[in-house]
């Protein structure tokens, strides 16, 4: 592999050093680093470089997973990285950044782990000091817009100057080990393809519930909302990768193709629907474990100015269905929130029952059969399955058990984070795990028109007690399907 040398626009920045450098250590730590990778942190503001590894090394300590901090593997690291002050901005800046610390042999990535508002700035300059070379990987993170129209916007700035196989669009939750093996689970298992349509599935649930509320980030949340900050990108992403059609390999192109056909399949929610097909919350304060927790008009900061009059959304509930062969006429549920009773994120797939049932006495007890893919914690598959009861009885009475597979073992510790699979990816110049602009913009056209429905009937959010499973109405929504939400303590 071509060594490779990675610059981090933003270098000391919140992201680089809660994400980026742990999850750069954690491929240390499973030697995965690839040889000859060097990696500078480039920031405008003055510092040695020492002071920089000791922010570094401050922040790996109280960021790395608990007992996985190694000295030796954390020296290594350090070996690789280097401070360098600069305006990214700025093309004279960057050429000196070049010349003092960068090797023209190299490949060359950079990550801008800064405000998308700058990207186009930074973009100017990459080309304009002629590091925007045809084998340069640029790395960005979103919020890519807040529409399809500035997300259009953006991405103009991006593509005058890279091209879109040079693009590396992250999506942290493509990262996680589970959602991967969705993968592996519907297309390595030829048990379960058969199954995998609306002859045989019922409905499907995917919910990214939080416990903690917005605290200092305020703000940014208002301006934002859960549907923004969750559906757009993660909730859509793990809907594409559950309901896509097998890709005919198993590379980016191919993925990426699939993916976005499902998200031109999806039915539009527009004004007329988003009553009975969304539901909007907003936290108020509750009680959880014996600790008061405020609400969302409740927060306090000294940076900003509580809105009293917010109608931002902490939650959101939307009832979506893919117009397909393969889905039409199945729900597909997507859940998130914050101040929830759990920390959870998971699909569950449910499975029809047959109309049929030979154990007659014990029909109320036959349940369907349903699959929950746990994405965190504790992540993992568990199949729900019906089987005898042991004893003597009469007959042959039912109950409800399940298999259970957890890709972790039981005391063994997961080495590595979903940040750290993707820049191996980038490392090493594969796209699968990305997100296409094609796919970006389709998710916005989708989510744009829910915006406009709410605006244009008046929707107003439903309060939540902190703490709580959410608003009543989005029990009310699957409730007239005859449904209910799958809840972390019950298969």
């Amino acid at each position: 592999m071509t060594k490779t040398d990675m610059l981090i626009v933003g270098g000391d920045g919140d992201l680089a050093l809660r994400k980026l450098y742990p999850s750069l250590y954690y491929l240390e730590l499973n030697d995965c680093m690839p040889e000859g990778t060097r990696i500078i942190g480039s920031a405008r503001t003055a510092q040695s470089q020492e002071e920089f590894l000791a922010k570094v090394e401050k922040w790996l300590k109280e960021n790395v997973k608990k007992g996985l901090y190694d000295e030796e593997k954390w020296q290594r690291l350090a070996s690789r990285l280097t401070f360098a002050q600069g305006d990214a901005t700025n093309p004279e800046s960057l050429k000196a950044i070049e010349e003092t610390y960068l090797d023209s042999d190299a490949a060359l990535v950079v990550y801008l782990a800064i405000p998308p508002m700058i990207f186009g700035k930074v973009c100017s300059a990459l080309d304009a000091c002629g590091l925007a070379k045809e084998t340069t990987r640029l790395v960005v993170e979103k919020p890519l817009g807040d529409s399809e129209e500035s997300f259009v916007a953006i991405n103009a700035e991006l593509a005058r100057v890279f091209s879109e196989e040079q693009l590396f669009r992250i999506d942290h939750y493509l990262g996680k080990e589970t959602v991967q093996n969705l993968l592996a689970l519907r297309f390595a298992n030829d048990i379960f393809e058969p199954l995998w349509n609306a002859n045989h599935i019922d409905h499907i649930q995917i919910t990214v519930s939080e416990e903690v509320g917005v605290g200092n980030r305020w703000d940014f949340y208002n301006q934002t909302g859960a549907t923004r900050d969750m559906v757009q990108n993660h909730l859509l992403q793990v809907l594409c990768l559950t309901c896509m059609e097998p890709p005919a390999k198993l590379d980016a192109d191919s993925v990426r193709t699939e993916k976005l056909k499902v998200l031109k399949s999806l039915k539009v929610i527009g004004a007329k629907d988003v009553h009975h097909n969304t539901v909007r919350g907003q936290y108020t304060a509750g009680e959880k474990n014996g600790e008061t927790m405020p609400g969302y008009l409740e927060e306090e900061s000294d940076k900003y100015e509580i809105d009293p009059n917010s109608q931002t959304e902490t939650f959101v509930a939307i009832k979506a269905e893919i117009q397909n062969w393969r889905w039409s006429g199945v729900p597909i549920y997507l859940r998130t929130g914050k101040r929830l009773a759990s920390r959870h994120s998971e699909i569950t797939i449910h499975f029809r029952k047959k109309k049929h049932n030979i154990f007659e006495e014990n029909h109320e007890n036959h349940a369907s059969n349903r699959m929950v893919i746990r994405l965190q914690p504790d992540e993992g598959i568990r199949l729900r399955v019906m089987s005898k009861v042991a004893g003597l009885d009469a007959g042959i009475p039912l109950e409800s058990g399940c298999l259970n597979m957890f890709f972790a073992e039981k005391g063994e510790q997961q080495k590595h984070d979903a940040y750290s699979r993707l820049i191996f990816d980038v490392l090493r110049n594969d796209q699968t795990l990305f997100v296409s602009a094609a796919e970006v913009q389709a998710a916005w056209q989708w989510v744009d028109q829910i915006f406009q429905g709410w605006e244009d009937t008046g929707m107003r959010v439903q309060n939540y007690p902190a703490g709580s499973l959410g608003p009543n109405g989005a029990n009310v929504m699957l409730a007239r399907d005859g449904n209910e939400w799958h809840e972390i303590d019950t298969l």
